[in-house]
Parts: C-alpha cells; sequence; structure tokens
C-alpha cells in the first residue's frame, strides 16, 4: 500500500464509467507519489467525459473548463484501421528546492524528465478496445542518485452485450518508485526503491429501468525490488521483497435513478491483502482483509453545479494480533461547480484507510480536502490554482503527518501538435515526529508534442 491516496491515477483504468462505480481503496505514503518533479503535489480531480455535443452558442449540459472540446486544440490522431492512434512527446524541466525533504540544510536541484506515451483507442460504434504505454525518464542535475525510470503498459475494454448490459476489462503492467518523502520509504537507499504492479480488472453493469448494478472484481500484483543501503548507512541489502503481497477487491454499487441526472446508491465492498511472507523487514505479519459499506448520491441540482459523494464505514482487520484493527467513518465527496462559461471551480473531500510499513503501526485514516479553480482566459490559454489538505493519523505508533499544500499554473494550447505550460506548487509537511517536516518549491516548465 505504498501509494498515496492522491494516486488517484490508477494504471489500467477502463474507462470513466469503471473508475466512477468502483469502490476506491488506495495506497498510501504522502501526496502524489509518482510525479516527475520528484515533489508531492495535488493530483487532478477526476474530469467528467465530455458531455454531447451541443447546439451553436448552446452550453452543454455538465460541460467543464476542462472536459470543453478544443476542436482548433484537441490532438486530431492517426486513423490505423478501425482505430485511432495517439502519441505524445512531453519534456519538462522542474527546479525542486528540497529533493531529499529534509526539514533543515535543503539541497536543491534541476530536474529533467522526458515522458513519450501511446494510446491506441478504438472508434467503433459498438464495443471498445484500448490500448496504452508510457515511459517516464527523470534525471537529476546534481543528485544522480534520485534518478529513476519508470514505465507502464496496458489494455481495456468494453463489450456491449445489450443498450442496458455492458462487460469491462482490462489488465497492465507498471513499474514505479517510492518517494523519498513516503513514510514507507526506507530511508538511506543507493537508489529510489522500485516496485512492479501486475494488475487485471473485470467489472459489468446492468441496468433495470431506474434500478442499476454495477460488480467490480479488481486484483494487483505488488513486486518490490531489494534496496542498497548507502556506505554511511553500514552498505548491504534492504529486504524489500518481503513486502510482496497480492490484493483483491470486489465491490457491488446499487443503484436507483430519482430522475434523470439524479441518483442515490449503494455502495459495499470486500479487501484481501495477502503478503507473501509471514514477517515483514520488522516482523509483522500485514496480511489482512476488510470492507467497506456507504450510501451515496450522484445529483445534477441545477445543471452548472454537480454532486457526487457517499459517506460509510470502513474496517481493516490483520493477521497478526499485534496489529490493531482499523474501523472508523468513510467518505468520497465531489463537487463541480461552473461560476461561468469560463470558469469551474471543483472540490472533493476523501477519507479512508492506508497501508504502511511503519514499525508498530497497522495502517492510518488518510483524509484529504482539496480545492481546484480552472479558468479558460483565452480559448487557448487555460489557468488554474489550487489548495490542499491531508490529514494522515497512524494507527499503533504516536504518529499523526499534516500536508498543505498549494499550486498554480497556466497552459498554452498552440495547437492540435503542441502546447506548453508552467506552474509553481509548494508542500509542507508538518509531523509529530521529529526530523520528518519539510517545506519544498518547485517550479516547473513543460512542453508537449501530439501526433
Amino acid at each position: 500500500m505504498r501509494r498515496t491516496i492522491l494516486s488517484l491515477a490508477v494504471l489500467t483504468a477502463l474507462v470513466s464509467a469503471t473508475a466512477q462505480a468502483q469502490i476506491s481503496l488506495p495506497r498510501g505514503g504522502g501526496p502524489e507519489e509518482n510525479n516527475s518533479g520528484g515533489a508531492p503535489t495535488l493530483p487532478p480531480i477526476p474530469v467528467p467525459p465530455p458531455p454531447p455535443k451541443a447546439l451553436p452558442e448552446e452550453v452543454p449540459r455538465g460541460d467543464t473548463v476542462l472536459s470543453r472540446q478544443r476542436p482548433d486544440y484537441d490532438p486530431i490522431g492517426q486513423r490505423v484501421g478501425g482505430f485511432i492512434l495517439y502519441s505524445d512527446l512531453d519534456a519538462q524541466e522542474t527546479y525542486n528546492s528540497n529533493v531529499f525533504y529534509t526539514p533543515s540544510n535543503e539541497k536543491g536541484d534541476f530536474i529533467t524528465a522526458i515522458n513519450p506515451s501511446i494510446d491506441l483507442k478504438s472508434n467503433w460504434n459498438v464495443h471498445a478496445l484500448n490500448f496504452h504505454g508510457d515511459l517516464d525518464e527523470v534525471i537529476y542535475s546534481k543528485y544522480s542518485q534520485n534518478n529513476f525510470f519508470d514505465y507502464s503498459l496496458g489494455s481495456d475494454g468494453r463489450l456491449d452485450i445489450y443498450n442496458d448490459a455492458r462487460l469491462y476489462g482490462g489488465v497492465g503492467y507498471a513499474v514505479r518508485h517510492l518517494p523519498l518523502y513516503s513514510p514507507n520509504n526506507i530511508p538511506n537507499t543507493q537508489a529510489p526503491v522500485q516496485y512492479s504492479d501486475t494488475s487485471a480488472t473485470i467489472a459489468g453493469e446492468k441496468e433495470f429501468n431506474r434500478l442499476s448494478f454495477r460488480l467490480d472484481t479488481n486484483y494487483d500484483r505488488y513486486s518490490y525490488n531489494d534496496a542498497v543501503l548507502t556506505p554511511s548507512a553500514g552498505g548491504g541489502i534492504s529486504r524489500q521483497s518481503l513486502e510482496d503481497y497480492d490484493e483483491e477487491k470486489v465491490g457491488l454499487k446499487t443503484g436507483y435513478e430519482l430522475v434523470p441526472g439524479r441518483q442515490i446508491y449503494v455502495l459495499t465492498a470486500g479487501d484481501w491483502r495477502n503478503y507473501d511472507n509471514s514477517s515483514d523487514l520488522f516482523g509483522f505479519n500485514r496480511t489482512s482483509s476488510g470492507y467497506t459499506v456507504a450510501v451515496g448520491t450522484k445529483y445534477d441540482i441545477t445543471g452548472i453545479t454537480f454532486i457526487d459523494g457517499y459517506i460509510g464505514y470502513r474496517h481493516q482487520s490483520y493477521d497478526d494480533a499485534r496489529l490493531s484493527s482499523m474501523g472508523g467513518p468513510a467518505a468520497g465527496l465531489q463537487v463541480t461547480w461552473n461560476v461561468t462559461r469560463l470558469t469551474t471551480v471543483t472540490g472533493s473531500v476523501t477519507r479512508d484507510i492506508q497501508e504502511t510499513i511503519l514499525q508498530g503501526s497497522s495502517g492510518y485514516f488518510a483524509t484529504l480536502a482539496q480545492v481546484k479553480v480552472d479558468h479558460e482566459l483565452l480559448r487557448n490559454l487555460l489557468l488554474n490554482a489550487s489548495l490542499g489538505y491531508e490529514n494522515d493519523d497512524f494507527t499503533g505508533i504516536s504518529r499523526t503527518d499534516d500536508y498543505y499544500l498549494a499550486g498554480f499554473g497556466a497552459k498554452y494550447l498552440i495547437n492540435h501538435n503542441f502546447w506548453i505550460s508552467t506552474g509553481y506548487n509548494f508542500a509542507h509537511r508538518d509531523s509529530t515526529v521529529s526530523g520528518t517536516n519539510f517545506d519544498d518549491h518547485i517550479v516547473t516548465a513543460r512542453i508537449s508534442a501530439h501526433l
């Protein structure tokens, strides 16, 4: 469970309907664990798919600044039979003021990131089949021990059985790393700790007039590479492979449509995490099982304001009697407000149980709140600003981490093939554990090419 609740990015997300329907049980370790600049930043709030095209001068219901289609600037792609091929190449330069996330004696560095990606998407009237691949090579100018090379491959699809019944499926493989600021990271390693995630998803949904059902099953296999310790830490090997585990999740969403655009639903989910070894780095058996029950609603309030949220109860129990069971309120809420056609305000709140490898702790409740404003200054010039707060309350040990996050940026769309962006992000961690606080400032500039 090494990735954060903020990793709202799942490498083999099926389609937006899949992501919205299942209960998310993310993994923790501080805000936005895998980003090219290295620093913690707010995750992107999920953007709904573009609404149906409206008549000229009509604002489509649900249209937002980010979801809006821009025919003069959106990538066109290349037709390949019944598919459309989209290829991207991003280059980003970042200055990070505190690459080791220390409370004092901060070390800054310039970071170069190269990120090519490719998507092959079907263009069929029924059914869907998509393929994805990406690379993320990150190079530090001075502190090359922080360099990393991540990548992912995946495929997902949809089978339309009837107009009210569908099946979804997806598989993926990704190589990721743990950031230095994560509480789950082992300090004094010669390189970032790397792990792989092999995943598979199967889902099905069926409507019976106003009543609907959605069943999701997810499998992930996490495998960690052993880490080499620095000479100053005594050298040797840190057995990260002791943390290898499988995770299976099953979730059911039962919904009832009151009127079009307004739905109430019940969420139920089970979660099983099976570790290969009965003893981790500190001698604990972290195999566990849990469940979630919740009620929620997806509600179009006025045509310009929308909510989608749930509240319920989350519980996780561990095979090791020394690890306390965890239970408490769980929630997820997203509010979208189109202040004007040119300005969208999006806010979200989430609360869930996250895993940790900290000695004596079974896990922690992570509560995250964030708000983001997107403004279309010109048709091809988009501005954004965001604020966020996360509280991580650990069970079994005396530790609480508070993260304060802020950022702003701009994106300029040049044409179908290019866009450039720049931004600033600030992160502050205030922890009850001495020596783990930090401040971090990052400035980024990016250029993206599309074919």
